[in-house]
């Protein structure tokens, strides 16, 4: 190879619209990603947590770690990649809360990409994302998963259908109540009526996401009234489903 050949960039961007299923990304050893929703939203499923990641928010996917991620329409996909040893977008796995600021800087690094860092003006770029990315704040988004086959079961029921009654759930299930309720209290840390609710106000989220009406939202999640329901989704995730829908500055958003 050429001595005169440019060194191969170390950050890069990716941009496709991805149809329903599981989204097939672009990856190497030795980079992280940061993946977000340029419009709609996507679930990311790890062994044992899921999280819910709509427009604003982006998930953080260090080298290494085993993440698959799903659409259930058409969405628009946006990744930075970078080189692990850039520590550029730090090295947890998380969901984060963007500020307006951290977004456009993150949208100008990926149209820019292919990045050059032997040109000023893309180290600056690195380094004020590295910086703002490290203040960034979890999303709380996310859903503990039990790794039990039997309680899995369960709880991908409850995620397909989250408007069921609880009892209807248990009658499908291959195990009692009380057995999953040891389960999901041992390997979720919640008992099992108190996932339920999460499952149920995070599958909200997309429901919100394609449908702001929230009366309807919370018929279709299993709620009999909307204030039971507002009551729940603001004990989850700290605002009211419509602050939740109109958050453009996320610096409020400070759960």
């Amino acid at each position: 190879m050429s001595k005169s050949r440019q060194p191969p960039s170390r950050v890069r961007g990716y941009s496709a619209t991805h149809p329903p299923g599981r989204v097939l990304l672009p990856t190497q050893p030795g980079w992280d990603q940061l993946v977000l929703a340029h419009s709609g939203l996507f679930t990311a499923h790890a062994r044992d947590r899921v999280w819910t990641v709509p427009e604003y928010r982006a998930i953080c996917i260090p080298d290494g770690s085993r993440v698959s991620i799903e659409t259930s329409r058409h969405v628009a996909i946006r990744c930075l990649y970078a080189e692990s040893s850039l520590t550029l977008l730090g090295d947890r796995l998380r969901v984060m809360n963007l500020k307006p600021l951290v977004s456009e800087l993150i949208y100008h690094a990926i149209r820019s990409a292919p990045m050059d860092l032997s040109r000023e003006i893309d180290v600056a770029l690195v380094t004020l994302l590295a910086d703002r990315i490290a203040q960034l704040q979890d999303a709380p988004l996310y859903l503990p998963f039990p790794v039990d086959n039997q309680a899995r079961e369960f709880a991908t029921s409850v995620m397909d259908r989250p408007e069921r009654d609880l009892n209807e759930h248990l009658r499908s299930a291959a195990t009692s109540r009380r057995t999953l309720e040891r389960r999901f209290k041992t390997e979720t840390q919640l008992s099992l009526g108190r996932w339920r609710r999460r499952a149920r106000i995070l599958a909200s989220v997309a429901l919100l996401t394609e449908d702001d009406n929230v009366t309807s939202t919370a018929y279709r999640v299993g709620y009999s009234s909307a204030s039971s329901f507002i009551a729940a989704f603001r004990s989850e995730l700290g605002v009211a489903p419509k602050q939740f829908i109109q958050i453009k500055n996320l610096q409020e958003y400070n759960h």
